[in-house]
């Protein structure tokens, strides 16, 4: 080789090296600077991915779950997509599924259907319909529901592995037809020869089966894509059924349709789940990326921000104190079949709300089948006159503004009265008593002491005493800026400017006005607290789920003053127990503790004669214990109780063994102290064996 010869082919191989070296840089270039965010494959999209927020817990005082929500898919089909593969999806999908093939075929069929429509037109003064035929299809259909999560994973990362018959045969059958078709100079050989005759059908063959594969291979594509759709769904779940309904309340889905991927909003509807639902809601998050067969290009990702889940709202309510109520109540419609009942335990020193329950219920998680009127919180909704019960407010404001003592004497009149104006005021349970202390006479529940002495003050300094123990006002358990009052009924006295003798005394024993279940249940738990009225406390904090406190409630007083002096408290504590000692409320004696309380019986006003109904009755019982320091106060209402023979209808007997049952396992599973019964000779015997304190 000579030198030139050897020059040459430096010269060409150098040039060759710079040209692609050109071509190298010109295509680096035009990646990184004129079209920097596709890929040289051009299939780049850009997503915008929003990353759903779960909805925060509801948790009583323990930390047990009350309200959570779960992540669940719904399966959609979309026949039209599927087209002819029905079978092959059926068979691929019905393993993962949990179907069998002929369970899931039906789903995934092609149904076309010829529907007429009628349409209404006017023409002149005549109206006539037009038939318009149209073709229907039966797209997106529900294949199954309350899929788990994983079972979509598993399905999303297989799906990929489906493969039609159909292109599995044309591929195999391009591929033999690629192997035996002969090379390009074999190909001129054969023709040069005469032989080619077949060869131009066998390429024309061979072409068809390419266009029919790939079309095929772009509807599988398809098919795996939208053919069966996972669109997942937030359910909220209430681990305990009806247990607290009233108070959770429940959710409903938002109106707005959601971005593929993310299931609906849930909305709290009721009860706490609409009290607190901005605090539930939690924040979603966003990734804005691109992506490119099938992968992200990371290096592209945009905004990339984590969803922040709600937080968890931690209530007041214990949920074992819980159903014990709601066992109660339970049986207690089993014995005096009541219209309704309402319970709620209130801790007197706190405000704070340990159960409600109401019957009739209903269960959250079947929210869509229960009526409206079982949706009904009664123990602040619903509003009915108190009767006797009210008598604690008459003798708290009399004894408070010094008009009386709890051993002043009172004449009853042996059961009736008649006040200067208005009809006679009566005794409902006949005890006919005549001269006695307000004391027997509060136990006795005479109407003609409570009027008297409900007549000795003014009715401003009635009502002003009733504002002060929370009546004729909401107590804002359920107030939100977002959702005003959450249904709390203020209660209220019927035109009360058109007060009178009549009206006024009988406003004393609890007729002509109306209040709340939690109204009297709050005033009786102020007298408990030494005539210290506080607020109802039904939330306790809301929390983040690693239980880091964001908002703590803490008890408050209704006022800065008592409501009552301590002195006139300690009085009407002593009348209340008497009414469990000596009076109405015997039935609702506890063994180991010392019970206060006051029963309460009410004619309802019949709704058609706008009179008082002799068979229709509001009965109640409220009470608390120890007597001497108060750590439950109890309040039993029952509507219209029907059962359990005579005299069923009053207070005492409708609602007392439901008080008592309450009271009774409620105090052993809080350990509260039991009363020192100094004038029992069992427990005088027991404090003179106890051993000597140690000193320490």
């Amino acid at each position: 080789m000579d030198r030139a010869d050897a020059q040459r082919r430096i010269w060409l191989l150098a040039w060759g090296f710079g040209c692609a070296l050109t071509v190298l840089g010109v295509r680096l270039v035009f990646v990184q600077c004129v079209q920097p965010l596709f890929p040289d494959t051009q299939d780049d999209t850009g997503q915008r991915i929003i990353r759903p927020a779960r909805r925060g817990d509801v948790l009583d005082a323990r930390g047990n779950v009350l309200s959570q929500s779960r992540l669940f898919y719904e399966i959609y089909a979309d026949p039209v997509v599927i087209g002819t593969n029905a079978a092959a999806v059926a068979a691929y999908a019905a393993p993962i599924l949990g179907k069998t093939e002929a369970e899931l075929l039906p789903f995934l069929t092609l149904r076309p259907q010829l529907r007429t429509n009628w349409v209404a037109t006017d023409v002149g003064t005549f109206r006539y319909t037009n038939p318009v035929v149209r073709l229907y299809t039966n797209r997106s259909v529900l294949v199954v529901s309350n899929v788990e999560p994983a079972v979509v994973a598993r399905y999303r990362d297989s799906i990929t592995n489906l493969i039609f018959p159909r292109y599995a045969a044309l591929r195999q059958a391009v591929i033999e037809g690629r192997r035996k078709t002969p090379a390009a100079m074999d190909r001129v050989g054969l023709m040069l020869k005469g032989q080619g005759g077949g060869l131009k059908q066998r390429s024309q063959e061979l072409s068809r089966m390419r266009r029919e594969r790939e079309a095929l291979w772009n509807q599988q594509r398809e098919v795996r894509i939208n053919g069966l759709i996972a669109v997942p769904v937030e359910q909220r779940v209430y681990p305990l059924g009806i247990a607290a309904a009233h108070i959770l309340g429940y959710t409903t889905n938002d109106s707005v349709r959601a971005p593929r991927g993310v299931p609906i909003r849930l909305l709290g509807a009721m009860g706490i789940e609409n009290r607190f639902d901005t605090e539930l809601q939690g924040v979603p998050g966003l990734l804005e990326t691109h992506k490119a067969k099938g992968r992200e290009l990371v290096p592209l990702r945009g905004r990339d921000l984590e969803a922040r889940d709600g937080l968890n709202v931690r209530l007041t309510i214990d949920s074992h104190l819980q159903s014990i109520v709601e066992q109660a109540l339970d049986d207690a419609v089993l014995a005096i079949d009541p219209k309704a009942i309402t319970c709620v335990v209130v801790r007197p020193r706190t405000g704070e709300i340990l159960a409600l329950a109401n019957r009739p219920t209903y269960d959250p998680n079947q929210v869509r089948f229960a009526p409206v009127d079982h949706r009904m919180n009664r123990a602040i909704t619903v509003p009915s006159e108190p009767g006797s019960t009210f008598k604690m407010l008459t003798y708290a404001a009399g004894l408070d503004l010094g008009l009386a003592t709890i051993d002043d004497e009172v004449d009853c009149g042996h059961g009736r009265w008649q006040p200067a104006s208005g009809r006679p005021v009566r005794d409902m349970e006949g005890h006919g008593l005549g001269v006695v202390k307000f004391e027997e006479a509060f136990a006795k529940s005479s109407n003609v002491a409570a009027a008297k002495l409900g007549l000795r003050m003014s009715a401003t300094q009635m009502i002003a005493y009733m504002k002060r123990l929370g009546f004729l006002q909401r107590s804002g358990i359920m107030y939100s800026s977002r959702n005003n009052w959450g249904g709390e009924h203020p209660g209220g006295i019927p035109d009360p400017h058109r007060m009178n003798v009549e009206r006024q005394g009988r406003m004393s024993y609890g007729y002509g006005l109306y209040a709340t279940p939690l109204q009297t249940a709050m005033a009786a738990a102020a007298i408990a607290n030494d005539g210290v009225l506080m607020k109802p406390l039904l939330v306790r904090s809301v929390e983040t789920s690693d239980g880091r406190v964001v908002t703590q409630y803490r008890p408050v007083r209704a006022s800065s003053e008592p409501a009552i002096r301590p002195e006139t408290a300690a009085q009407l504590r002593r009348a209340m127990r008497s009414v469990v000692t000596d009076g109405t409320g015997k039935i609702t004696a506890l063994e180991e503790y010392d019970v206060a309380g006051k029963t309460g019986t009410a004619h309802k006003v019949d709704p058609v004669t706008h009179r008082q109904s002799n068979e229709k009755y509001t009965a109640t019982f409220v009470g608390f214990l120890p007597a001497d320091k108060p750590e439950l106060c109890i309040l039993v209402l029952a509507d219209e109780p029907s059962k359990r023979g005579a005299g069923s209808h009053f207070g005492g007997k409708a609602c007392g063994p439901v008080f008592r049952a309450i009271a009774q396992q409620s105090a052993s599973y809080l350990a509260v102290q039991p009363s020192l019964r100094l004038n029992s000779p069992s427990n005088l015997a027991q404090t003179i064996n106890q051993p000597a304190p140690r000193v320490h």
